[in-house]
């Protein structure tokens, strides 16, 4: 079952602990913005700094403290299992109250990946998590790229979090570097394995499983067997097997099924197919190629230009806006272009993206976020040498 585990190697690649990877059970502040040379986040924004977290709560609990944060300004606490489901945000748009928060396994499918208040409880809420590993990712809006890096600094020494002594056994393997170590010499095999011994991060509950029994049916055909073993079907072929899962993801990325047609190159991941994917693992694993621990639909919409994005010494590309679009008191938008790696792309002026709080203007000099209330097409250009002085009005 390649397809259901592929996104494991991005979490991997994130959270395989030292001496290659973090700490885990650390909460990492990111207080510059993201360059070319920070890879462990695919497709990375620069209209936020970031505070992450490998989490394992196989054995204690986490409290997570969140501060008071200017309602006017967007910050996003997000909560992912390691194949990539954005099961829960707090924040700005969730109207989170600062305080407390507990994140432990679940113990029930119903409250998997929710947040319960209890008014007895000294905590603000109890986050029932559906693994017992996963990602957590803190990001907070730069009003300016420029002038207000220092104050959403200041607004980051208020997040930490904590691990808290949890009674009961064990749940599942720790988050180490023995959860990734190779089983043979075949890359597939090595995946295999790494989903077999994941699977055993989804905590027991008292009702129904977690897990659909066509997925742990499924699972069981594929190898994987109890305490995380995995044993090779005779039937098998895996190298025919992973051509034919990478054959159809793929397609399946640029299938209509997936994605929406935007018009002129552009397209954008169907909101309902992304953040969370329920047992449709192809999706999740589309959106695992190009954007792993990608958000929901009611946090963020992600258009993309899919055609070939090449320039010559030169050329140029003007990205044409009929209009300035629409954002929420607490919205933004940017566009940013990225590598064949889904890294940002290096440049002798260090500038990632344009958007909304970049200054942008009109051919006539107006800004477009400014404050009179006219509208109209402006243009971004993109190109390797200094444009022209004002280059918008020729």
């Amino acid at each position: 079952h390649i397809q259901y585990g592929e996104p494991l190697a991005s979490y991997a690649q994130a959270c395989a602990g030292p001496p290659k990877g973090p700490l885990i059970n650390q909460l990492y502040k990111n207080t510059a913005l993201a360059t070319p040379y920070q890879t462990a986040i695919v497709s990375p924004n620069v209209d936020t700094l970031y505070m992450s977290q490998c989490y394992d709560i196989s054995r204690k609990d986490i409290v997570i403290t969140i501060p008071e944060v200017d309602p006017n300004r967007y910050y996003g606490v997000s909560f992912y299992t390691p194949e990539g489901d954005n099961y829960l945000n707090l924040g700005t748009l969730s109207h989170t109250k600062t305080g407390k928060y507990l994140l432990t396994p679940t113990i029930s499918s119903s409250d998997a990946g929710k947040i319960v208040a209890d008014s007895n409880s000294t905590y603000q809420g109890t986050i029932y998590a559906p693994r017992t590993l996963g990602y957590l990712l803190i990001r907070i809006v730069l009003k300016d790229q420029d002038c207000d890096v220092k104050v959403v600094n200041e607004i980051q020494e208020g997040f930490s979090t904590n691990t808290i002594e949890r009674y009961g056994e064990p749940i599942g393997p720790e988050l180490n570097g023995n959860l990734f170590a190779n089983i043979s010499y075949s890359k597939i095999e090595n995946l295999m394995g790494v989903i077999a011994r994941f699977n055993e991060t989804v905590p027991p509950t008292n009702d129904e499983p977690l897990l659909p029994a066509k997925t742990k049916s499924e699972l069981s055909l594929a190898g994987v067997g109890k305490e995380g073993s995995y044993q090779r079907p005779a039937c098998v072929n895996l190298t025919e097997a992973y051509k034919t899962a990478n054959s159809s993801i793929g397609n399946y990325t640029r299938s209509l099924q997936f994605v929406k047609n935007l018009n002129n190159g552009w397209v954008m991941p169907r909101p309902s197919l992304i953040g969370t994917y329920g047992d449709n693992y192809k999706a999740r694993a589309a959106v695992a190629r190009f954007g792993y621990l990608a958000l929901t639909n009611d946090q963020a919409l992600y258009p993309v230009y899919l055609r070939e994005f090449a320039l010559g010494a030169n050329e140029s590309y003007t990205l044409r806006f009929t209009g300035k679009p629409p954002v929420t008191d607490v919205g933004f938008w940017s566009v940013t272009p990225y590598n064949s790696e889904k890294q940002l792309v290096s440049n002798s002026i260090k500038r990632y993206s344009l958007g909304d709080r970049s200054n942008l203007t009109f051919s006539d000099g107006n800004l477009v976020y400014g404050t009179k209330r006219n509208n109209g097409p402006f243009d971004i250009l993109v190109q390797a040498s200094k444009p022209p002085t004002n280059w918008t009005s020729k």
